[in-house]
């Protein structure tokens, strides 16, 4: 296992700036989508968006929302991936101070304790090492997202450059993916089926994924 790097542990303090930018690009992204959806959208996706950093939902869930809702696939893509880098740049640049956080601090702090055990779990993660953490990000693994990312990056020893760039290219990946599979199923059902139908199908789609992810899960422990 490579050496750890200590973010932010070496005396460098953490600045305004590097708490403010990343919630800044946030706000800046959401005005400029403002000038391009109906505000009842707008305000959908910024539910969505904040849906997203709130634990269990995933993009595999918010994504197919968005798109029934009538939001273009691509954007619902790219406000998500684009919420991956955010969040992983503010908890490469803040990570000290996001363990002083009440409630979130201790929870980063037991991920942080439980990731020699996590990577144990998923050596393919170690052995790939970038291409490990990306495939981490944009799969559907229980816990993926950017703030799992980022920590599972420190315990493989990666910087925050590396991090980041593993976190925004495993987001766009992984959402973009979900978005066009979505989209393509949405063409395939007739356009007189209205909502609930559609809704339907794709939480059948989304329970048989579900399944298979989870059958796959207990063999690969329990092979492990």
């Amino acid at each position: 296992m490579r050496q750890i790097e200590m973010w932010g542990d070496d005396g460098d303090t953490t600045s305004w700036l590097k708490v403010t930018v990343p919630f800044l690009l946030c706000g800046l992204f959401l005005a400029v989508v403002w000038f391009f959806l109906p505000a009842e959208q707008w305000l959908l996706l910024v539910g969505m968006m904040v849906a997203y950093i709130v634990p269990p939902l995933g993009r595999e869930t918010i994504i197919p929302v968005c798109i029934l809702c009538g939001i273009p696939w691509w954007l619902a893509a790219f406000a998500l991936a684009f919420l991956d880098f955010a969040g992983g740049l503010f908890m490469a640049w803040n990570f000290p101070l996001v363990l002083r956080i009440p409630y979130i601090g201790p929870w980063v702090s037991r991920l942080t304790e439980a990731g020699r055990t996590f990577l144990d779990r998923r050596p393919w993660l170690e052995r790939l090492y970038f291409v490990g953490l990306i495939a981490f990000v944009a799969l559907p693994f229980d816990g993926s997202g950017s703030i799992v990312g980022s920590v599972v990056g420190r315990m493989l020893g990666m910087t925050k450059t590396e991090v980041i760039s593993c976190i925004a290219i495993g987001g766009f990946i992984g959402s973009f993916a979900i978005a066009l599979g979505i989209d393509y199923v949405v063409n395939l059902i007739p356009p007189g089926a209205g909502f609930w139908v559609s809704l339907a199908v794709f939480l059948l789609i989304g329970a048989a994924l579900l399944v298979t992810y989870r059958s796959y899960s207990r063999r690969a422990e329990t092979g492990a």
